[in-house]
């Protein structure tokens, strides 16, 4: 019988980042997969980020994850979403090489000290009673191995009695092609988790040489300006990327009539599935009745690598039967020839209530057991790594005897994401949306970094030299800040005139600043470049790109970002406000019965959590303020 500190189940973007993080805060740890070929792998869309998830990619990088990393490594296009929009929403996205993806995250796994990375199909949690306390002791696995540990991390993707879908037929799964997980989850209810149902799809693939492009809309990469998700990653690595166009399509009346004479044949509709699907990302059929009104949807092709024709059809997602795949995809136009190389279908998968869960990610009924990823009932990639950095941080502090890691919801999207899901559960899989975080006007993407790397390097997870880099970053923009506070141009200055006049705006009066030029709508940190040229004692040229966008959005959202910390603080001061872990709720005689099972089933730390709880009323929390107060808390 082996022994490790940390067990991890499942090698999916929750289960790498879990158990690298475990591994590199020392702990001597495992990982299990059904398959070593699929580690890391893209399940679906092959690409990471997008708006709010790249807040989250952004997030787990600052923190010492492996994701942003590994996409910069294996991008074949990048670029910047909701340009035209403001900083809060501004995305990076990428398109990854999705072979060189799970090649590079299988590598690092096997290169990591303190990691063993094993094929196996885990069966049962090993569970013990201690004190009346259940507390988790190892797994053992389909091969009759008994594996021991302090901790066990469940991060198992869509692999729960995994059911696939394709029309009339289905069969067990876990993924297309891959062994689904029978065994596991009656251990789990066995112990006393509860479990739900709950379904996702992926779309078609098609071969690239089937497709008349020229009649479709091309989209580029980013070509003028180096872009990254990781702080690590040299400006040297990408700079010379080959990058790989993506397109979009269109679906028509014709393919929406196709899915209409076959609503009995899917089985989203006539009841052979009966989990719940994600609303924000919907199949084709469920998009087709449910805005009845639109004549067509777009369609994102997305090519999966730069050694392979198959083309991702993003926004096709169906579970409808392959002949009527077949017939809808060729009536998209420039799809006339098209061949699929895969299937779409949907599949069904059991996760854990993330009402089961306490804010540390542990198990509320078994100590010493952390859940991951989809199990919580999420969906998307960066929402599965995010829960699997902070799922393996706290397996370690808990080792440790140390106070988990809570993140704030005002100090991070991770920190929305997991308060949601603890305070509010979710009755589909959740996905994160700039519009969940009320702080998001302060938590962007571009400052993740300055938020974010402290405590990544207190933890150990984030190198000296990467902290360093983005120290310097903070201190260059305060610099930045400054020198143009105290730099005055006047109306003679020809530059500030010639920038002026073409943007259509009026004379600068005497005296002003350029840091008041920069306030401006229309000016940019590169016309303020552009200006500073022929100015004494003004060297814009020497700082990055990231550094001179961090200044440019500090100086023209000053306001709202100091509306946002203003917010900020009123919402710490209830944070700040701790709820006894030994409080009683059935005292308080004014809150309702069904306020105080949330309000003990969910056991919040603080008023703010408390607050936030589905069913617990502003009334409620002020009785319980009035109840701490009287006991002297």
């Amino acid at each position: 019988m082996q022994k490790y500190d940390v067990i991890v189940v499942g090698a999916g973007h929750a289960g790498c980042e879990a158990a690298l993080a475990a591994a590199r805060m020392g702990m001597k740890t495992a990982i299990f997969t059904i398959s070593l070929d699929n580690i890391g792998v893209m399940s679906c869309n092959p690409s990471l980020g997008g708006p709010a998830k790249s807040h989250l990619a952004r997030e787990i990088d600052a923190l010492g994850g492996e994701m942003g990393k590994n996409i910069d490594k294996t991008f074949i296009q990048i670029r910047v979403l909701n340009t035209k929009k403001g900083p809060a929403v501004r995305s990076l996205r990428a398109q990854a090489d999705k072979v060189a993806y799970a090649r590079e995250m299988k590598n690092t796994l096997e290169n990591t000290k303190n990691l063993s990375v094993i094929q196996g199909m885990v069966s049962e949690l090993i569970v013990e009673e201690e004190n009346e306390k259940k507390i988790i002791k190892g797994i053992k696995i389909r091969e009759g191995l008994e594996y021991r540990a302090k901790v066990v991390i469940l991060a198992t993707g869509t692999f729960l009695r995994g059911l696939i879908h394709i029309g009339e037929n289905n069969f067990r799964a876990g993924r297309m092609g891959e062994l689904s997980s029978e065994e596991l989850p009656l251990s789990m209810e066995k112990i006393g988790l509860k479990l739900g149902r709950f379904k996702t799809g992926t779309p078609a693939r098609v071969d690239a040489r089937t497709i008349n492009f020229s009649v479709l809309e091309e989209q580029p990469g980013e070509k003028e300006q180096i872009l990254k998700f990781s702080n690590s990653t040299t400006d040297e690595w990408i700079s010379n990327r080959k990058q790989i166009p993506c397109y979009i399509a269109h679906t028509n009346e014709e393919v929406h009539d196709i899915i209409r004479a076959n609503r009995e044949r899917s089985p989203m509709f006539n009841g052979r599935i009966q989990g719940l699907g994600p609303r924000y990302c919907p199949s084709i059929e469920d998009k087709v009745y449910r805005y009845p009104d639109k004549n067509q949807h777009h369609l994102f092709l997305e090519r999966e690598g730069y050694n392979t024709n198959e083309i991702y059809v993003g926004g096709m997602s169906s579970s409808l039967p392959v002949d009527v795949q077949e017939k809808m995809l060729r009536k998209v136009k420039g799809f006339e020839e098209v061949r699929i190389m895969r299937y779409a279908y949907a599949i069904e998968y059991d996760y854990v209530l993330p009402e089961e869960i306490k804010y540390s990610l542990e198990s509320r009924i078994v100590n010493n057991l952390f859940l991951a990823g989809q199990i919580n009932g999420t969906s998307g990639y960066e929402e599965a790594g995010a829960q699997g950095l902070m799922a393996g941080i706290n397996a370690v502090k808990k080792i440790r005897g140390e106070e988990p890691l809570i993140l704030d919801r005002a100090d991070s999207y991770i920190g929305t994401l997991i308060d949601d899901l603890v305070s509010k559960g979710t009755n589909e899989p959740y996905r994160m949306f700039t519009a969940r975080s009320e702080y998001r006007l302060y938590l962007r993407e571009d400052n993740a970094d300055l938020r974010l790397s402290r405590i990544g390097y207190e933890l150990g997870l984030v190198s000296e030299e990467d902290y360093r880099r983005v120290e310097k970053k903070r201190k260059d923009v305060d610099e930045i800040i400054a020198l143009l506070s105290k730099t005055n141009v006047g109306p003679s200055n020809l530059k500030v005139n010639e920038v002026l006049l073409k943007r259509g705006e009026q004379p600068i009066k005497d005296g002003t600043t350029l840091i008041e030029l920069l306030r401006r709508p229309e000016v940019k940190f590169e016309d303020i470049k552009y200006i500073a040229e022929n100015l004494k004692d003004v060297n814009l040229t020497i700082y990055n790109y990231d550094t001179e966008y961090q200044a440019e959005v500090c100086v023209k959202y000053q306001g709202y970002i100091e509306r946002s910390l203003k917010m900020i603080e009123k919402h710490k001061a209830m944070e700040n406000k701790k709820i006894p872990s030994d409080i009683n709720y059935d005292e308080l005689k004014t809150i309702p019965k069904e306020a105080k099972d949330k309000l003990k089933r969910v056991n919040p730390v603080n008023i703010g959590q408390a607050s936030r709880i589905s069913g617990v009323s502003p009334a409620d929390i002020q009785a319980i303020l009035i109840y701490l107060k009287m006991r002297g808390n």
